[in-house]
């Protein structure tokens, strides 16, 4: 006969209260600057109950940043490397939605050094931000080939994107998702960041980011 342990229901609460505590820290501090003892005193218990729900920080971070990916790969794997105006639309609005789902915060933290290094052990894939910025520009945001200044449109899209739901939020804090107004203008900013394709395929790499058409919308 199987015997089941019944669990307190105060177990998944404090796993949830730890982890938000560690977000709000992690974001302040940066993972490397924050330690399970930090944790432990904003939450005003022991390191050990911190431990008895995650047995490293490292775990911590998983747990955290797990959903995320999840939601931000399948939008990656759904669109692919988009080509053309309508396409690479679709795909922004359904970051947008993605960031505003799983928090800005959460997003932002997937830029972290520290965080990306141990992502990267974990899944043995690149850094969530250059894969977004990787999609946006048509798949190749971080070969050679491509302009540098088109390198920092990527990367200057992607952070505006948690940076704009984070705007938002300020004002909106109970809410899930934008509204359809705030949306548009958030999807018009990425795009205009990014860029059109014929702008950014007469960039090369040997062109100067002090002069030139690829700089002049930087």
């Amino acid at each position: 006969m199987r015997s089941f342990v019944m669990r307190s229901p105060e177990i998944p609460a404090t796993r949830d209260r730890i982890l938000a505590v560690a977000l709000e820290l992690f974001s302040a501090r940066g993972y490397e600057g924050t330690s399970i003892r930090d944790i432990a005193e904003q939450m005003e218990m022991t390191k050990a109950a911190v431990f008895y729900h995650f047995p490293a920080k490292e775990d911590l971070l998983t747990a955290m940043l797990g959903p995320a990916m999840a939601r931000v790969g399948g939008v990656l794997e759904k669109h692919g490397a988009v080509h053309g105006a309508q396409a690479r639309r679709e795909l922004v609005t359904a970051l947008v939605d993605v960031v505003a789902e799983v928090g800005p915060q959460v997003v932002m933290m997937l830029s972290d050094p520290a965080a990306s290094g141990h992502v990267r052990a974990l899944t043995g894939e690149a850094a969530m931000s250059s894969r977004v910025g990787r999609a946006l520009l048509g798949g190749e945001a971080t070969e050679p080939k491509v302009a540098a200044a088109d390198r920092i449109r990527a990367a200057c899209a992607v952070a505006s994107l948690p940076a704009g739901v984070a705007a938002w939020r300020r004002e909106h804090p109970n809410e899930a998702h934008l509204d359809e107004d705030s949306k548009g203008v958030l999807v018009e900013v990425v795009l205009a960041v990014i860029g059109e394709d014929d702008r950014r395929q007469s960039s090369s790499p040997s062109q100067s980011l002090m002069s030139g058409p690829a700089t002049s919308a930087v």
